[in-house]
């Protein structure tokens, strides 16, 4: 028996199914190639990169710097930062924000990122000398922090005054922080025992996971009592004297830079069996 011609519509049916299996292996080529693709930026996004970090960094808008007579501090400490490889500072003055612009205006030009910020102090019940570090975005200036300290109710007078105590609850002063866009990080909190035995109430409490420390030994403290909780612990130069800048740093890895790396490492914790603070 001879064998059977294909008619002109088998071969239109053949090469139309040869075209979509063409069409189906191309598809499913990009797909992959989109995956591929895509698992490189996520990859990309959260690889992370070493910020070298000194966080609490006075200037002589706090009442007892040691300045030097005759020398401008604020382009002499972005240029001190820079000689002892920091990538980001963040300026903490007692109650006020007056010298921040003068230290970003003097960074302008250089990739040294400048953190506005303020230290406060505060009481919770059993201790009443909680220091705070508040830090904000790098966006804002001197005025935001002037308008902040404005609505924790601290009078212009306290201006660089660390014995000033801010009249409001922890809890009031966490929100208007954050309300502010910014954080706080609990600060030589293990450099009393009056301020050691507030620890406690701050992590369990707060959920602050993240301190900075008077004493790197004191790590040991929050490894013995909380050996299950992961805490980001640094010890800053809190300097008040242009020498002491970048005495004390911290070496971190973060996805991001700047502030919002930061905003990431130090965030407050969720505490069970509490909606909000």
């Amino acid at each position: 028996m001879g064998r059977k011609k294909k008619t002109l519509s088998d071969t239109v049916e053949t090469e139309v199914l040869q075209t979509e299996h063409s069409v189906a292996d191309e598809a499913n080529a990009d797909a992959a190639e989109t995956k591929s693709l895509s698992s490189q930026v996520e990859k990309t996004r959260t690889r992370q990169k070493s910020y070298l970090m000194d966080l609490r960094i006075h200037s002589p808008a706090s009442l007892g710097y040691l300045g030097i007579e005759g020398l401008d501090t604020a382009p002499a400490l972005v240029r001190l930062a820079r000689v002892k490889g920091l990538d980001v500072i963040a300026v903490t003055d007692f109650y006020t924000g007056t010298f921040i612009d003068r230290v970003m205006a003097a960074a302008k030009d250089s990739n040294l990122t400048v953190i506005p910020g303020t230290v406060i102090r505060c009481a919770i019940p059993g201790c009443s000398d909680v220091v705070l570090s508040c830090l904000f975005p790098e966006q804002h200036s001197g005025d935001h922090i002037e308008k902040f300290l404005g609505a924790l109710g601290v009078p212009k007078n306290a201006a660089g005054n660390r014995s000033y105590l801010v009249q409001r609850q922890l809890r009031e002063i966490v929100t208007i922080i954050e309300q502010f866009n910014g954080v706080a990080l609990p600060s030589r909190m293990d450099k009393t025992p009056s301020r050691l035995s507030a620890i406690p109430s701050l992590v369990e409490t707060y959920g602050f996971r993240a301190f900075d420390l008077a004493y790197p030994d004191s790590a040991r403290f929050f490894k013995t009592r909380w050996p299950k909780i992961k805490f980001q612990l640094f010890s800053f130069s809190n300097a008040n004297a242009l020498a002491q800048v970048g005495s004390r740093v911290a070496n971190v890895r973060m996805p991001l830079g700047g502030f919002e790396g930061i905003r990431q490492l130090i965030a407050r914790q969720a505490v069970s069996g509490q909606t909000s603070l």
